[in-house]
This record gives structure tokens, C-alpha cells and sequence, in this order.
């Protein structure tokens, strides 16, 4: 019998979008368990706010014998939460919740009691408000699972990865080391072909500064540090070149990924040209995890308006990741 793959949902910030996008995508058909990790009580609510007529079924996901996935069915892990929420009003009191949804997805993908998570969007200040360091679920999660977390937005057409993600502009030179760049590019390679089945990617690499550096008259970290790392790459068989000046590296068809530098040098250009169809995969991960484009949105929220595509993409390739990685194990 094949495996169904049991997918983990944690919608992030109650008072955004997140919650309202899940009717959305309860209402398609997936080959996949679907559970989401929230409080019943609060969808319960935003349904009768949206005025969604949908089958809400409280469910343990440890249990073998859950209800198959049906549109119209919306099944949920529920997890105890006496806080009333404000749609459009992001709380600290919220917190408690946000986290225990993201640690007990986490800890049931590393224990193979699911095979993935895929994350909605929270509201990063009102998290550290409360103490707990939380630049993004990138490094949250990695934090949690160890490895070397790699953000990778990607649609049909482009496919961005970052060597660094959520840290301040001031910050980032430091970071592009040779050392770096090399065991990204490696985690590239091995996870294209592992989660894409991309083998031996073209990847390009964007430079940093204004025109790649201008052969170092507009900045030395090319010259120094990524013309010496792809030299180094190159010499050991990795399909790899660069760097390119980040202006005009994004209008090229002829590769399967592009590394940029840091997180705004890459976002706009992807999310101009495709949002709504963009999935955010986290590679470098002992567990599987994809999440939304998008932010909570909290003009939106509550108004039957928020667009639920991306969610939908992303759930679309936690299947796919799944059940290739269930394919390459019952071959071995």
C-alpha cells in the first residue's frame, strides 16, 4: 500500500490571513492528509465571520485512522487557547500559541509522525516581544533541527536561494566568506536533485555590490572572496559560475538557480514578477518544510479577500517532496 503523505499546517499570526486561506484550500483535493495545528475555537469563529460553510473535525494527527482528505472537510490538531482574537490586531497573547503549533510540527516531522510542515505567515516583532529570538521560521526551525538552513523562493519560471537571510544590510559582508559559499553551493547540489530532481545544477552566483564589483573599483568582496569560492566549486565539478551583477543576473533563462547575496537583493525581483505563485522551501533541513509568500496581511484579513495560492503551491510541493523521497527509499 503506498504511503499517504501527512501534512502539517501551522497558519501563523490568528489575527492575519492565514487562517482565512485555509478555506480556500480545504476546499481542493490534495493526495494527502491535511491537519492543520491551531485553535478550533478561533476557525470556528473566522468562519462564521467569513460565513464559510465547512466540516470542521477536531483530530489528534498521531491518530493511524484519520478521516481521508475530503474538500469541504477542514481537519484540526487543536491546541488550547482561551485568548479572543481581534482580526487585524496581532497580540502578544497570541505567542503561546504560534510557537506551540511551529515546536509540535517540528518535533513530529523529526520523529516521522508526519512527513512535513508547511508554515503561514506571523508578525516576527510581536514573537520577540515576548523573548523568544525569531528572525523568521528559517532559522527558528533550523534552530530546532539542526543542519544549515537555506531559504529557497521558487516558482515555475525562477528559483532563488539566499546566503543570507534575515539580518541587517550592515551585516551581510561579514557573512560572504569562501568557506560559506562553498557549503551552500554543496547543499544546493545535493538538495536540487534530492527535493527537484535537478541533477547537477546550473548555478549562477549574484556579486554584492553595485555591477558585480567592478573588477574591485566598486568593492573587493568578488575579487577576494566569491571569484576565489567559484574557482574553488568549479575545480571540484560544481556547475557553477558568477559573479554576476544582480541588475541583469535575474533576466537569465539558462540556469536552475540563482545564489544571491542577501534577502532584498533577491525578494523584490521574484515577488514582482510572479507573487501569489511563489513557494518558499527551506532546503538544508533533516525535516521537510515549505511555506507561503506572503506576509499576514492584516488589512485583509477578514474580508474574503486574501488570495490563497501560495499556500496552495506550497502544500502542492510538500506532496511532491514526500512522495519523492517516499520513492527513493522503497527503491532502496
Amino acid at each position: 500500500m503506498k504511503k499517504i503523505p501527512k501534512i502539517l499546517i501551522t497558519p501563523g499570526e490568528p489575527a492575519g490571513i492565514g487562517y482565512d486561506i485555509l478555506f480556500d484550500v480545504y476546499k481542493k483535493k490534495f493526495s494527502a492528509q491535511l491537519i492543520t495545528l491551531m485553535n478550533i475555537d478561533h476557525l470556528k469563529e473566522r468562519s462564521k465571520i467569513l460565513k464559510e460553510k465547512v466540516n470542521i473535525i477536531n483530530v489528534d494527527f498521531k491518530d493511524t485512522n484519520l478521516p481521508k482528505h475530503k474538500p469541504g472537510n477542514i481537519l484540526v490538531h487543536n491546541i488550547q487557547n482561551n485568548h479572543k482574537v481581534k482580526i487585524g490586531k496581532p497580540s502578544t497573547k497570541h505567542v503561546p500559541l504560534i510557537i506551540k503549533s511551529l515546536d509540535l510540527a517540528i518535533k513530529s516531522c523529526l520523529k516521522n509522525e508526519a512527513d512535513a510542515m508547511v508554515t503561514g505567515p506571523v508578525q516576527k516583532n510581536i514573537i520577540m516581544q515576548c523573548g523568544n529570538i525569531f528572525t523568521g521560521h528559517t532559522e527558528y526551525i533550523a534552530r530546532k533541527t539542526g543542519g544549515e538552513p537555506i531559504m529557497m523562493l521558487h516558482s515555475k519560471n525562477l528559483k532563488i536561494a539566499l546566503l543570507t537571510t534575515h539580518v541587517p544590510l550592515s551585516k551581510v559582508s561579514k557573512l560572504i566568506t569562501k568557506e560559506r559559499l562553498i557549503s551552500y553551493v554543496k547543499i544546493l547540489n545535493n538538495e536540487l536533485y534530492e527535493k527537484l530532481d535537478i541533477k547537477n545544477p546550473k548555478i549562477k552566483i549574484c556579486g554584492l555590490n553595485p555591477h558585480a564589483g567592478e573588477n574591485g573599483f566598486l568593492g573587493l568582496e568578488e575579487k577576494n572572496i566569491i571569484e576565489p569560492a567559484i574557482k574553488t566549486m568549479q575545480k571540484k565539478g560544481y556547475n557553477v559560475s558568477g559573479p554576476y551583477s544582480a541588475d541583469t543576473v535575474f533576466t537569465r533563462k539558462d540556469c536552475d538557480l540563482i545564489l544571491a547575496m542577501y534577502h532584498d537583493q533577491a525578494l523584490p525581483v521574484i515577488k514582482t514578477i510572479e507573487f501569489g505563485s511563489i513557494v518558499n522551501t527551506t532546503l538544508g533541513l533533516p525535516i521537510i518544510r515549505t511555506s507561503v509568500d506572503h506576509g499576514t496581511a492584516l488589512d485583509l484579513a477578514g474580508t474574503n479577500k486574501a488570495d490563497a495560492s501560495s499556500l496552495i503551491e506550497a502544500i502542492k510541493t510538500s506532496i511532491k517532496i514526500v512522495k519523492r523521497k517516499n520513492a527513493r527509499e522503497y527503491q532502496t
